[in-house]
């Protein structure tokens, strides 16, 4: 036989014996898909137990758990605006074990904001949005104001050195950057004060260490505030949820007529986790989102529950809300050296 001969014979072999395990490759690629989740799953949470965050991550996990057949552990884990525990899930592997509960405050703002930050948003792969979370404007009981035209004024009444004092989450959050924007609007200082996650920032305020805050809203803040522990002066929304419906909307001050935020939060993972793992994700999220309990929790903790929706249309609202992000920052000029 040729040397030709004999190498055209191998190269037959070789291709026959890739056609014999082509099928074998594609079962084992489908049951590992199947075998999704093979164990128990993390649900990352940006910020300590007790806040907002935590509290809609305990109300979802339990029926996301039941949508996979499998358990869903919450894992909370804060500091540095909800990048230590972003950066946990990007270090771990994409393949579902673990997914994350994130807002663009540590989704989109930090990485724009931040040069220290290490990741940027695409990073992520948007899952499901889950809710919208109202924000208000808290003040400590002590404060001399009721309204938000009192709150200016006073505001506007000291200088630099003096100025009203506010927590936050961190710096660069979503908050930060707001209250930020509010005091050039307005024309007026104020002092930042970081925190680690939102059950801190409810204890100083409350305990008069700091002056004010604007935060996301839920329901057991009301207790405080009907006990004279702080005030509610303002919603930064027009579109009001019926629990803060006796609450004023920031934008009735003529000069804050355009200024409207919320908090939009849904589940991410990381890029490049199989499409079978996201859909399954998908799939057990938007159910939940169905349930009447959840819905019903949800709500009465202040907040509007996402619409169910496909991979696609929640890639493209998450690519909107970076759009919408650069342009503020663009716009501030925001920006923290490395």
């Amino acid at each position: 036989m040729t040397s030709h001969a004999l190498q055209t014979r191998r190269s037959l072999l070789k291709a026959s014996a890739a056609l014999a395990f082509a099928p074998a490759a594609f079962w084992m690629k489908a049951a590992q898909a199947q075998a999704y989740p093979s164990g128990p799953v993390s649900m990352m949470v940006p910020y300590p137990a007790g806040g907002p965050s935590d509290l809609s991550a305990r109300i979802l996990s339990g029926p996301i758990g039941d949508g996979l057949g499998a358990k869903v552990v919450v894992e909370n884990l804060g500091g540095a605006t909800g990048t230590i525990a972003a950066s946990k899930v990007l270090n771990a592997k994409a393949d579902g074990g673990v997914f994350f509960q994130g807002t663009q405050n540590e989704l989109i703002l930090p990485p724009l904001t931040n040069r220290a930050v290490r990741y940027q948003p695409d990073a992520f792969e948007s899952v499901q949005p889950i809710t919208v979370t109202h924000l208000v404007l808290l003040v400590r009981a002590g404060l001399p104001v009721n309204t938000t035209d009192d709150f200016l004024k006073l505001a506007g009444q000291r200088d630099a050195s003096a100025s009203l004092t506010y927590g936050t989450v961190g710096v660069g959050s979503l908050y930060h950057l707001i209250t930020e924007y509010l005091g050039k609007v307005v024309q007026v200082p104020f002092t930042h004060v970081p925190y680690s996650g939102t059950a801190p920032v409810i204890q100083d305020l409350a305990g008069g260490q700091i002056d004010f805050s604007i935060m996301p809203f839920q329901a057991s803040m009301l207790e405080m505030i009907k006990g004279g522990r702080f005030k509610a002066i303002a919603v930064l929304s027009k579109n009001k949820p019926a629990v803060l419906a006796h609450v004023p909307s920031i934008a009735d001050t003529p000069a804050l007529a355009d200024f409207e935020y919320a908090s939009y939060a849904g589940y991410y993972v990381k890029k490049g986790t199989p499409a079978a793992v996201k859909e399954a994700l998908n799939k057990a999220i938007g159910h939940a989102l169905e349930d009447k309990a959840v819905i019903a929790k949800l709500e009465a903790d202040g907040r509007n529950v996402s619409a169910r929706m496909s991979l696609e249309d929640a890639a493209a609202a998450y690519a909107r809300e970076i759009a919408k992000y650069k342009e503020m920052i663009r716009v501030t000029g925001y920006v923290q050296a490395g």
